[in-house]
């Protein structure tokens, strides 16, 4: 390691302001949770998150813009919070913390409906199909920001990284939560709120490199109080979110869809979301979805049996003894290609 690390992670150490809990710490019960406003800040003003703040950027100018809410970035790395650390302290921020922390350990620190805000500030993509849970958006990183967020709150996601964008648009409904708005351009964009008014060191590189920036931003539903329980509606919503994407001339399987979720093995559900989709308000292209073999196995719920190899063969898909030709060639791997 070198020694500016090792200095800096000597220096956040001094910083009272910086909160380094050990996991032994969280369990036993860490003294702030419920208690940000009261024992820290000194106040009952609205609290905002930094999630993955790295250098926080955005905790420091957002502090310095709304005095009069407190602002907490959080990130595991503490050679990264040094700097926003340092900034606040040497301007003598009061509205202003650091928590070094897994994110999944957020609930250890923040009580039901103690946060206001939550920014997402271009997070690692987690590109490989095995790290789609690891995603800041994933759903059981969803059901956390539900948990903590008062009623009403909302949360911001920036990223340079359209597949991250387009995988959070598709999982939110299905997590029962509402976009309210979104652009795959922000600096193009209509929006005037906070989101182009700071930018993160790796966001000025990716404007640099005329990369454009996704923005997204959304509010839960309502309280889920059973989050443990995956109800029908919400798994199909999701489906179709993915299958609405699979590219014109391209199919599908059932599994392949399952496991882009983070639903290993419910393979069987999604094509009763298949066969559920053909009474659905929106356009599902469910012909696009078969069986790991290629096989049209789901062509008894369209109109007439025949139909669901029309519709293939419209899109110069060769089907041949109700199967699809060249499966492997026209095959879409959401899990790989969504990345």
């Amino acid at each position: 390691m070198g020694k500016n690390k090792l200095h800096h992670f000597s220096e956040i150490k001094s910083y009272p302001h910086v909160f380094e809990p050990e996991y032994e710490d969280l369990v036993r019960g860490f003294p702030m949770k419920s208690n940000w406003g009261k024992r820290f800040f000194k106040n009952d003003h609205p609290i905002v998150l930094e999630i993955g703040c790295g250098k926080g950027e955005y905790t420091v100018g957002l502090a310095q813009k709304y005095p009069t809410k407190n602002f907490i970035g959080i990130d595991i790395k503490g050679a990264r919070i040094w700097r926003g650390a340092k900034t606040s302290f040497e301007n003598k921020m009061k509205n202003v913390a650091f928590l070094r922390l897994k994110i999944e350990q957020l609930m250890f620190c923040f009580s039901e409906e103690e946060v206001d805000e939550i920014w997402i500030t271009f997070p690692d993509p987690q590109p490989k199909a095995k790290e789609i849970r690891k995603r800041l958006t994933a759903p059981r990183f969803l059901e956390t920001y539900r948990n903590i967020l008062k009623t009403g709150g909302i949360i911001h996601l920036k990223t340079d990284n359209l597949n991250l964008f387009n995988y959070s648009v598709c999982i939110l409904p299905g997590n029962k939560f509402s976009v309210l708005y979104k652009t795959a351009n922000l600096y193009q964009s209509d929006f005037n709120g906070d989101a182009p008014q700071i930018q993160t060191y790796y966001e000025r590189k990716y404007l640099k490199e005329n990369i454009p920036i996704k923005y997204l931003m959304f509010t839960p539903n309502k309280k889920n109080n059973n989050s443990h329980q995956m109800d029908n509606d919400s798994f199909f919503q999701r489906v179709f979110e993915v299958v609405k994407i699979i590219p014109h001339g391209r199919v599908t399987s059932y599994g392949a869809i399952a496991n882009y979720l983070g639903s290993k093995g419910a393979a069987r559900m999604v094509g009763w979301a298949m066969n559920a989709s053909h009474s659905s308000a929106d356009a599902i292209p469910a012909h696009r979805v078969v069986n790991r073999n290629g096989l049209l196995t789901g062509k008894h719920h369209f109109g007439s049996p025949g139909l669901m190899q029309q519709l293939l063969e419209s899109e110069n898909i060769k089907v041949e003894d109700n199967k699809i030709s060249e499966f492997d060639k026209l095959f879409w791997d959401p899990a790989k290609e969504l990345i």
